[in-house]
């Protein structure tokens, strides 16, 4: 079953089981339609737009670094494949530079995803490629000459940084989480509007009433689950931040440079 499939059997089972209940107090406590529903709407006016705030602050705020980590990827593989390009500039050296890319973008998407998608953080040995990387510039290193050999030396060592800033992003995402207090401050706010909901329509009739509070909880629980998907961006669901831009320009430098492409990471050969 997809994450998509599997939320859309939440918002089903969610509207079910509440409408269901509604349906429930009404036949078992039939005079309960006898209630006052004005104090009751006065009390969903406050809470309902109470619960909009926090709801919708949450979402601007993930959805910040949501798109911010998706961005960082773009990013991150834009430097890698421009770096690699530009390595071709410095014969002595292009093969190092190449390979350590090559391995630092291999790295990324079999190590950093899974540690990212499960623990939050990144991971050891995309921090030990990166640092092959940056020692690969000074391999075979001598003094450039000539106006475009210092601009080219200068970018290449601006990429790298770029690559890095780039991964500080994405990390920085994967890090945020939703306190505590906020996720059973969204959990208990969506049952009570539920529930304000269900006293404020009871001049219904008790199918009518199961609908209405049914549909409400099914689009209470879209919001909550708007929430759960935006705090994990790399949970690997439908529409979730993937490694798809990076691995595409891994093929695109192994295709380029197969010989180098062939030796072996340092990172692959430690594990």
């Amino acid at each position: 079953m997809t994450p998509f499939q599997t939320n859309l059997l939440y918002l089903l089972v969610a509207g079910l089981v509440v409408g269901g209940l509604g349906f429930a107090v009404r036949r078992v406590f039939p005079r309960v339609e006898n209630v006052e529903a004005g104090p009751w709407a006065a009390t969903l006016s406050y809470v309902s737009t109470a619960f909009g705030v926090v709801v919708g602050f949450s979402i601007l705020f993930l959805f910040g670094q949501f798109a911010a980590a998706r961005s960082a990827v773009g990013d991150e593989a834009t430097s890698i494949g421009t770096a690699f390009e530009e390595a071709k500039l410095f014969p002595g050296a292009s093969e190092g530079i190449q390979g350590a890319l090559i391995c630092y973008a291999r790295s990324v998407s079999e190590y950093d995803w899974p540690s990212m998608r499960d623990d939050g953080v990144g991971a050891a040995q995309v921090d030990q490629t990166f640092s092959d990387l940056v020692a690969s510039l000074g391999q075979g290193d001598t003094a450039t000459t000539g106006a475009l050999n210092s601009a080219a030396a200068t970018n290449m060592a601006s990429q790298v940084g770029s690559i890095s800033t780039a991964r500080e992003t994405r990390l920085v995402a994967a890090e945020t989480t939703v306190p505590t207090m906020l996720w059973l401050l969204l959990f208990v706010g969506a049952a009570f509007v539920v529930v304000l909901i269900f006293m404020v329509t009871l001049s219904a009739t008790p199918a009518t009433q199961s609908l209405l509070v049914g549909s409400s909880a099914i689009f209470t629980a879209v919001l909550i689950l708007l929430v759960v998907s935006l705090s994990r961006p790399y949970s690997g669901g439908g529409g979730s931040v993937t490694p798809r831009l990076i691995e595409q320009t891994t093929t695109f430098m192994e295709s380029s440079a197969p010989q180098v492409a062939a030796q072996s990471c340092p990172a692959a050969s430690a594990d």
